[in-house]
């Protein structure tokens, strides 16, 4: 019997010496060092204010760093929460994705505002002065956690108000809506006002702090080609851009929108930065941060690109003769 148990226990030694020889051979040839090197798995989270989480920014970003390597389940995990137009919720969504304590927060727009302490990296895009918000203390030296893509839509809205003319040269009146309670959504109503009075155009200010306050001046606007809506949100603060552009389609209203993300679903005009590319761009930004360098020493950014898109389907619909000049200055015509 115990000559058989001296065999059973050199056999049982023999199987555990087969089954764990690659990880000894890993370890005798390339070191301890080697169990460590298994690839890091990056937690990023994304508060967006959209009504869903991956949009053109969100998409765009996710695209850019598969370009730097990171694959989704592999090296890089998002979680992504989206206030769907709702500010009031962003407290509480980004508050989840602290708990999660991710590497990096990726946030759009109005959810670039939240106090998410001084610890997480931070990128942000769609924002339109960072250093008036007190995102950063300047553009070239943002300081602190945080760093981004600035959008400049506020000082845009002048040119989008003369775009818009010119496209439309029967325009007579315009109507602007804007949230009040946002710095940026009223310095481009003051950018609007300005350009109005040059382009002798009628500017209807109309400001909100909830959803249904928008009607009486949606529902005041005629159709003919003499009443327009310019849309100041790069975001969808109050649906503000989702139903005026549902009463434009009803009510055969030219619309002019910051994003070309509009134009696709029947906007007349849109004038600024691809948010896509926007996306890609921040997701330069990211990598740098993920491998090393303090998001205080990398300086915001503009936008590598600005378009202007005409959609001449909606143009034939509205009844409008779009000139020439304005088509051929045109980045995209959407026929």
């Amino acid at each position: 019997m115990k000559t058989r148990g001296y065999f059973l226990r050199r056999f049982e030694a023999l199987v555990l010496i087969i089954a764990t020889w690659p990880f000894l051979l890993v370890f005798f040839y390339r070191g301890p060092d080697a169990w460590a090197q298994r690839p890091k798995v990056f937690n990023i989270g994304i508060l967006t204010d959209a009504m869903v989480a991956w949009h053109s920014s969100t998409q765009g970003f996710r695209d850019g760093l598969k370009e730097f390597g990171y694959v989704e389940g592999k090296n890089v995990v998002f979680e992504a929460r989206a206030a769907q137009g709702d500010l009031t919720r962003l407290p509480k969504l980004a508050a989840e994705l602290l708990d999660l304590k991710p590497d990096l927060l990726f946030c759009v727009s109005d959810a670039c505002r939240q106090n998410t302490g001084q610890k997480v990296p931070i990128v942000f895009t769609q924002v339109s002065d960072p250093v008036r918000l007190g995102l950063v203390e300047s553009i070239a030296r943002p300081g602190g956690n945080i760093t981004g893509i600035a959008n400049l839509r506020a000082e845009l809205t002048a040119k989008r108000l003369e775009l818009f003319k010119e496209t439309v040269p029967s325009l007579r009146q315009v109507l602007v809506t804007f949230d009040p309670r946002k710095i940026e959504e009223q310095e481009a109503a003051t950018f609007a006002s300005s350009e109005a009075s040059r382009l002798k155009v009628r500017l209807l200010k109309h400001p909100i702090t909830a959803p249904l306050e928008i009607e009486p001046a949606l529902a005041n606007l005629k159709a003919g080609g003499h009443d327009g809506i310019l849309i100041v949100q790069s975001g969808t603060n109050l649906n503000i851009p989702g139903r005026s552009l549902e009463v434009a389609t009803s009510n055969n209203l030219p619309t002019m929108y910051p994003a070309s993300f509009w134009s696709q679903f029947g906007a007349l005009v849109s004038y600024g930065p691809d948010q896509y590319a926007q996306g890609r761009q921040a997701a330069r930004l990211v990598h740098r941060i993920l491998t090393g360098t303090p998001p205080r020493e990398l300086p915001v950014e503009l936008p590598d690109r600005f378009e202007f898109i005409i959609n001449l389907k909606t143009a034939k619909r509205l009844g409008l003769q779009v000139p020439g000049e304005v088509l051929s200055r045109a980045n995209r015509v959407i026929k």
